[in-house]
């Protein structure tokens, strides 16, 4: 009786491998994996050359303001600085009727690359003859 050899050689009917496949899956996994974790070094500026914490910043601050009225409307000229252990800081000032304690004024500053920050925001009540009280409220 003959003997037959049957192979799966040259087959193209036979089950193969599939490497497009599997090159399919690793870079679909891979590609946003990747992504992900640029967005996260943007974010805490890994990417830019500077590092910024996660936690608390470490910082020294001081804050000044002049007010500058006509009549019952005026503005505040507010100047400051800030040293520490970041190289970009977010610093909130609010302004204080000194005699009420009610808020005449409230600006954010971004301070970037220098130490120093300064600007004019308007007071948004009458300002009472004893003056005004500034005072940082929040850095980021």
């Amino acid at each position: 009786m003959p003997t037959h050899e049957w192979t799966m050689a040259g087959d193209d009917y036979g089950s193969r491998s599939r490497p497009r496949r599997k090159t399919f899956m690793v870079l679909a996994v891979a590609l946003p994996v990747l992504l992900g974790l640029l967005v996260v070094l943007y974010l805490v500026g890994g990417l830019d050359g500077t590092t910024r914490s996660l936690g608390p910043k470490n910082y020294s601050a001081h804050v000044e303001c002049q007010v500058n009225s006509a009549g019952s409307q005026g503005t505040v000229t507010v100047s400051g600085t800030i040293t520490g252990d970041a190289t970009r800081y977010s610093v909130t000032v609010e302004v204080l009727d000194a005699a009420s304690h009610q808020r005449i004024g409230l600006q954010t500053f971004e301070v970037r690359g220098t130490n120093a920050f300064e600007g004019t925001t308007a007071a948004q009540a009458p300002i009472g003859p004893s003056g005004i009280e500034c005072k940082i409220t929040k850095v980021v």
